[in-house]
């Protein structure tokens, strides 16, 4: 049975809302009318070539990585050979050349760094499913966005952005998707996000105690970059990125997973894009990441001793840092 939408979106606040806003504009419920599929921008190469039956296909909140666009694009050429309609809806800043080839292939690209990805849907959506926002597409939006570009000028957002980050793995799939489903019925707010605030609240003030015991500061070309090893679970790497630059007076602070393969890079006047696109990742000029790949030997070595991916991670920026001519010729 071909279905009516697949979404793909980010596991974020901004790519649900994203996600709940375009599936409500098209009148389709989620998980009924519409596959939603959660994906980190380093994974989506992964995603597309197992998108089954679909009229149409909407990305959102995803801008492209540097090392696996081709194979992004090859996979979206695939499906367009299919009959299927793509969509794209981002706010991460794109190079040129990208935005062309989608066009090219008949995608239809809306990149708009103004706002929030959940802004972009809200904005351009409409004239593709024929609809109009309601009030509650509007608020959401605003609260949304003053978490994603860290304006914090709505009461709801960090409410909203710490639970989101709630659970993790097959728990934290169900726990987003029971949220993405709230928005799309018109809910901000339930007693159970209540509980899930608190509970996140005390798990916030551990992981906090447990990065400081992990940090290491270097001084970099004219950068004062702060590396931290991040246990799985609260806090969000933004808030922790963010309290790492007050403490330590820093310009950039990595975060590298003590899981995973990924690395986050935060900062208040430093274009740490440009770092995270030459390590193959991509984002904003304040927050961005890149995949960490590491080779058998500190894989091993990690295995053993967690902070060696912190080590790692802090030579792959340091030589990016040196490449770019340092904080100087970062500074926006």
């Amino acid at each position: 049975m071909t279905q009516r939408y697949t979404i793909i979106t980010h596991t974020d606040l901004d790519g649900i809302a994203a996600a709940a806003i375009y599936l409500r504009l098209a009148g389709a419920e989620p998980d009924v009318d519409a596959s939603v599929i959660f994906a980190e921008p380093y994974k989506l190469h992964r995603v597309l070539p197992d998108i089954g039956d679909t009229a149409r296909m909407a990305i959102m909140d995803l801008g492209p990585n540097t090392g696996t666009f081709n194979d992004v694009l090859n996979s979206i050429a695939a499906l367009r050979k299919k009959g299927i309609v793509v969509e794209w809806y981002d706010h991460h800043r794109w190079k040129e050349e990208w935005i062309k080839s989608l066009k090219s292939l008949g995608v239809k690209a809306y990149i708009d760094t103004s706002t929030c990805a959940a802004g972009v849907v809200a904005k351009y959506a409409p004239q593709e499913l024929e609809a109009e926002p309601d009030d509650f597409i509007t608020r959401l939006v605003r609260a949304t966005c003053a978490a994603d570009l860290w304006k914090w000028d709505d009461p709801l957002a960090p409410r909203l952005y710490r639970v989101i980050d709630r659970y993790r793995g097959g728990k934290g799939d169900k726990w987003k998707r029971m949220i993405l489903r709230g928005f799309w019925e018109g809910s901000f707010w339930w007693p159970e996000l209540d509980d899930a605030l608190n509970e996140y609240l005390e798990k916030e003030f551990a992981g906090f105690n447990e990065a400081l015991r992990n940090v290491i500061v270097a001084d970099i070309r004219g950068c004062r970059i702060l590396f931290v090893l991040k246990r799985p679970g609260p806090p969000n790497a933004s808030i922790l990125g963010n309290s790492l630059l007050d403490r330590y007076s820093g310009d950039i602070a990595v975060i590298v997973r003590r899981k995973g393969r990924g690395i986050s890079l935060r900062s208040r006047n430093i274009n740490v894009r440009e770092i995270a696109v030459r390590l193959g990742g991509g984002g904003h000029p304040r927050a961005a990441g890149a995949p960490l790949e590491m080779p058998l030997y500190y894989k091993v070595l990690a295995f053993f001793w967690p902070r060696a991916r912190l080590y790692y991670a802090k030579r792959l920026v340091e030589k990016a840092v040196e490449e770019l001519g340092g904080c100087p010729a970062l500074q926006e």
